[in-house]
């Protein structure tokens, strides 16, 4: 079976496509890149076999190191299509959410509008709950079919006790397909809402390559708030930058690293703590090391 085992080489000076949203170039030793749940339990059973890995969505929200990554990653980013049945949509882990969002449109299903502009996956939104403009993606979700300890198995809604940027999924819990349930509605209301939640995303979020925001609210506060009243705002570190437009994105101005991204987070998660007594937390991931 082809599992896509193979010298993976991120960037594009080496004229293959890259893992890093952030734009960092690196080499991968080893991934597999399985496109459905049966390759997807061969690549677990092998990796598990063999070596320690990681396992990642369209990875917008990681980190990957500098130089020689020496390990195995998994990757569900071909692990793609949706079925919909009247309100309810199954979406593979690796299907795209704003394609998703925007298949749902074309059918007058409402409900990921607010979501329709995160750049990540299905099986991505479900690990972290990924929301936006007081949408948050588990309030969707029916039930995930997940691969726990070699196993398939399907969980409630309940089960993956979905919180604040958090929930029962990820780690040895990987997700191979999430069900939503949607709403009716007119196709030129759902459409007209994601333009105008696009068009809030886009003006007050920084262009250019990043992970997002980096920190995750404190206490219903913006972390942005605090970066920014610290001081922060525009600080750098090497090619990383905190952008000039919303302080809780970190852009690469060029050249940056993934050394300059972790020293620049450290350094005003520190400066946070000092100023306001508020121990900010981390949303993005970073392989290979402690963030």
């Amino acid at each position: 079976m082809d599992t896509h085992f193979g010298r993976y080489i991120m960037g594009a000076r080496e004229g293959a496509p890259s893992f890093s949203a952030y734009g960092n170039v690196g080499t991968i030793a080893l991934t597999a890149e399985p496109r459905n749940a049966e390759e997807l339990r061969a690549a677990i059973e092998v990796l598990s076999r063999e070596c320690a890995f990681d396992i990642v969505g369209r990875a917008t929200d990681t980190l990957f190191p500098d130089g020689l990554y020496d390990a195995a990653v998994l990757t569900t980013r071909s692990m793609t299509g949706a079925e919909f049945c009247g309100t309810r949509v199954v979406a593979a882990a690796g299907e795209k959410l704003p394609l998703l969002a925007g298949k749902a449109a074309a059918r007058g299903l409402s409900g990921l509008e607010q979501l329709c502009s995160i750049p990540g996956s299905v099986g991505g939104a479900a690990v972290m709950n990924a929301g936006a403009f007081g949408r948050e993606f588990g309030e969707l979700v029916e039930w995930a079919d997940v691969i726990e300890d070699g196993r398939e198995r399907r969980m409630s809604a309940e089960e993956c006790a979905f919180r604040y940027r958090s929930s029962a999924l990820g780690g040895k819990v990987i997700v191979v397909a999430v069900a939503l349930r949607l709403g009716r509605s007119d196709v030129r209301d759902v459409r007209a809402a994601m333009d105008e939640f696009c068009a809030r995303r886009a003006a007050t979020q920084p262009t250019g390559k990043s992970l997002g925001s980096v920190f995750a609210r404190h206490d219903g506060t913006s972390a942005g708030w605090y970066i920014e009243r610290a001081g922060f705002k525009g600080a750098k570190c090497g090619g990383a930058q905190i952008s000039s437009r919303h302080a809780n994105f970190i852009v690469n101005t060029g050249g940056g690293t993934a050394a300059d991204y972790l020293s620049l987070l450290r350094r005003v998660r520190d400066g946070v703590f000092a100023h306001s007594g508020v121990r900010l937390v981390p949303e993005i991931k970073a392989l290979g090391g402690e963030i």
